[in-house]
């Protein structure tokens, strides 16, 4: 539905609030075929365009989010790799067996320097992914201020860094609230009943995570908006989330057009884990299959290279993909912040007329 506005300058004919929107954000002639063109115009040379030409352009984002990237991609293997495994205990009744092989590992000399390791692992993961995140979509707002002729090439990472401790707390709050419609989230649910009701009920406990995973993936669209409202406008996490969801409402066609970022970030989950499950059944075969130890050990040391190129590999294309994801929803926070600014100034035009 097209949405009037006042006559600009001169023209003879009301111009669609999408037709001035675009203007304002492309020196391109807007196609002059419909609302339909002029939204796919917008998103096309306003939105997705210019994302995918700052990642194609821009390696010190790349360089900022590699390791943030790295540890995200280990501690979903790792935490989908267990949920599978224990799974598979419950399931087949090998919980003997299982138990008997941690109570061999517990009296091992190396058991509590693992404990120790794992859980400075997991306090570093959950304290510098918030800061990484928030800290890159600050840097890509600032790159997006930048001109090609005179890009600021100074202070960029501590510039992002504290950017993201300035955000730190009211984005750990809005993490842990919306962490029950992650994807890993889901997925560990999902494996615990299975774990819990056995294979008896997988087939309605399958039904009813993939009605709540719908319920999650249409949350996580409304609430896309919600981190550009913390960093940029200082709200609060209720606050920016309510803020998200009424920018989401009323720009429609452009949220639910986006909505395809999404499906990449779980197809992203989905190939990480593969690579997770699949080296650990390798190894296994492995020992099962291969008794001499000579080989045993060349092709552990072979397996071991591929999956730390691997890793390297996607955790490289995770980084990239959640910039190319991150700055299409700020672009789209952007348009829709100048759409909303504009009924706004019309709305007061208006009132000063009468």
């Amino acid at each position: 539905m097209e949405t009037p506005v006042q006559p600009i300058h001169s023209s003879e004919e009301n111009h669609t609030t999408d037709e001035i929107y675009a203007h304002e954000t492309t020196d391109s002639t807007l196609p002059n075929d419909g609302y339909n063109v002029s939204r796919d115009y917008v998103l096309k040379n306003s939105i997705v365009g210019p994302a995918w030409e700052l990642v194609m352009n821009t390696s010190f984002l790349k360089k900022f989010n590699f390791f943030p990237s790295l540890l995200s991609t280990i501690y979903l293997g790792l935490i989908i790799l267990y949920q599978l495994a224990f799974t598979y205990v419950y399931i087949f009744q090998l919980k003997d067996q299982f138990f008997g092989i941690i109570i061999q590992w517990v009296h091992t000399a190396y058991f509590w320097q693992f404990i120790g390791g794992l859980i400075i692992g997991v306090i570093i993961y959950i304290l510098i992914t918030p800061i990484a995140e928030w800290g890159l979509i600050s840097l890509i707002a600032k790159r997006q201020e930048e001109t090609s002729e005179s890009p600021n090439v100074k202070g960029r990472i501590g510039f992002g860094v504290s950017r993201g401790l300035m955000n730190f707390l009211p984005i750990f709050e809005m993490t842990n609230l919306l962490s029950i419609f992650k994807l890993l989230s889901i997925i560990t649910f999902y494996i615990f009943l299975l774990r819990v009701f056995g294979r008896e009920y997988f087939m309605n406990i399958t039904i009813f995570m993939a009605v709540y995973l719908g319920f999650a993936f249409l949350v996580n669209i409304l609430f896309s908006y919600a981190r550009f409202f913390i960093i940029f406008e200082n709200k609060k996490a209720l606050e920016a989330m309510s803020l998200s969801v009424h920018m989401a409402l009323t720009n429609l066609e452009i949220t639910f057009h986006l909505y395809f970022t999404l499906l990449l970030v779980y197809i992203r989950t989905f190939l990480t884990s593969i690579i997770f499950v699949v080296f650990p059944l390798l190894i296994s075969w492995l020992f099962t299959y291969i008794t001499v130890s000579f080989l045993q050990n060349i092709i552990i040391t072979i397996l071991v290279c591929i999956f730390i190129l691997l890793l390297v590999f996607i955790s490289h294309l995770n980084s990239v993909l959640e910039i190319f994801v991150e700055t299409i929803w700020y672009n789209a926070y952007r348009e829709n912040k100048k759409n909303f600014n504009a009924l706004e100034s019309d709305h007061h035009t208006e009132k000063s007329h009468h």
